[in-house]
């Protein structure tokens, strides 16, 4: 029994369990669970989608345009000062921050919006800015996955082009060099293409994870996506092909099917996370922020 005057602690929500598991599922099922959570919270998708459209993007391309103008003036008035250019750089990678932050917002809170919604949880618009404790997690995750595939592909590549170009003249104009290695690159992307897919399919899930599991920390989310992946990766191009063939015909729409087909493949791809975390050699998620409050 707890002292009189310290109240009990609630006890922290963990991982629902999911009707799908990762042996037992098809692509009818997911269609299934996505379609069902779509059409039940359509209208905070829809506003959703607008505020990402107006803030997340609308915001960060005004600031853009607007700083580009200015810079287009001073470049007609004669050769920028030094002062300008630096001036430039520091604005340049302010709304660059300033776009990844609300990168982080948005994607986290639409992933949490999904999330809830498949469990059978109450999806308002304010499960969108949920996250916000996660920014960190979001920017760091994403550091570490770019240097991941620097440090992976920049050796094969060099390794290419010196194979076909060997060492270079110091005094080679660099058009000429680029010109030289255009062709051996290009082939070398094109062959790489497989393995880019295959560590794109382990890690697909990591924002996913970020946003349902608090305490899975960049790394964490990282490790889980992979092993979430492991041995199911056909089964992730399958379903990401298929989302990607609704994104485009949602886009073609004029892009207003975006509104209403970007939704439904957050929720699909979602669906297939929550299935193939069920028996993935994870620990348990702590899923507080996204399930264990009302918004």
């Amino acid at each position: 029994m707890p002292p009189p005057d310290e109240a009990p602690l609630e006890p922290r929500p963990t991982e629902p369990a999911f009707p799908l598991t990762r042996d037992d599922f098809t692509l009818s099922d997911l269609l299934s669970r996505a379609s069902e959570a779509w059409s039940r919270d359509l209208g905070p998708w829809v506003l959703a989608m607008l505020l990402y459209w107006v803030v997340g993007l609308g915001i960060p391309m005004v600031l853009g345009g607007m700083w580009g103008f200015f810079g287009a003036l001073q470049g007609a008035e004669g050769d920028p000062s030094t002062t300008f250019e630096l001036l430039d750089w520091f604005v340049e990678g302010v709304v660059q921050i300033f776009q990844l932050v609300l990168s982080a917002i948005f994607t986290l809170g639409m992933w949490a919006m999904a999330l809830r919604g498949l469990h059978g949880e109450q999806v308002r618009v304010g499960v969108l800015f949920s996250q916000m404790a996660k920014i960190w997690k979001y920017i760091a995750q994403a550091i570490v996955v770019a240097l991941g595939f620097v440090l992976i592909v920049a050796p094969i590549l060099l390794i290419v082009f010196l194979a076909f170009i060997g060492p270079v003249d110091r005094s080679t104009p660099m058009q000429e060099i680029m010109e030289s290695a255009g062709q051996p690159l290009g082939i070398a992307f094109l062959l790489l293409t497989p393995l880019y897919i295959y560590i794109i399919a382990g890690i697909a899930f990591i924002q996913t994870e970020l946003a349902y599991n608090d305490d899975a920390g960049p790394v964490d989310a990282i490790i889980h996506s992979w092993r979430i992946a492991r041995g199911k990766r056909w089964r992730i191009i399958g379903v990401g092909v298929v989302a990607m063939f609704i994104w485009v015909g949602s886009a073609m729409l004029c892009g207003i099917g975006l509104l209403f087909g970007g939704p439904f493949v957050v929720l699909l791809v979602a669906s297939l996370y929550l299935a193939l975390r069920e028996g993935a050699d994870v620990p348990p998620a702590n899923t507080s922020t996204t399930l264990g409050r009302n918004y």
